[in-house]
């Protein structure tokens, strides 16, 4: 074995990109033919984005935090938050501790609960 260390540049597969477009020449098509359709196609649009409840806050950590106002006055605990978000219990418990430094989200017992006042906790920031 050589002791140069030859990297990604021996692999000559794949390096070249694929052109952009159509990969056989255009060929003459038929024209449409003009179809009577029975109902109007459904425009269908993308879900309305809610901005991050602060600043500071990931899309991940914004997830935890919907996921927690989901469960309302109750609260959550990690395990339902776990199988509501779909994350790991680490991953949860860095988000909701994320949440409490944030004032979005308090601790009681073993149970998070989101405080909704968020304007007044984040005038402070």
């Amino acid at each position: 074995m050589s002791k140069r260390q030859k990297g990604r540049r021996h692999r000559r597969v794949n390096r070249t990109p694929r052109p952009v477009g159509l990969s056989r020449p255009s060929a003459v098509r038929p024209e449409p033919r003009p179809e009577a359709r029975p109902e109007p196609r459904a425009v269908v649009t993308a879900p309305e984005r809610r901005p991050a409840p602060a600043p500071g806050l990931g899309r991940h950590e914004a997830r935890t935090w919907d996921g927690l106002c989901a469960f309302g006055p109750g609260g959550a605990s990690v395990d339902d938050l776990c199988a509501s978000v779909g994350y790991q219990a680490r991953t949860i418990l860095k988000h909701v501790s994320g949440l409490e430094d944030h004032g979005l989200a308090e601790r009681r017992g073993d149970r998070w609960y989101a405080r909704h006042e968020t304007e007044g906790a984040l005038a402070g920031r």
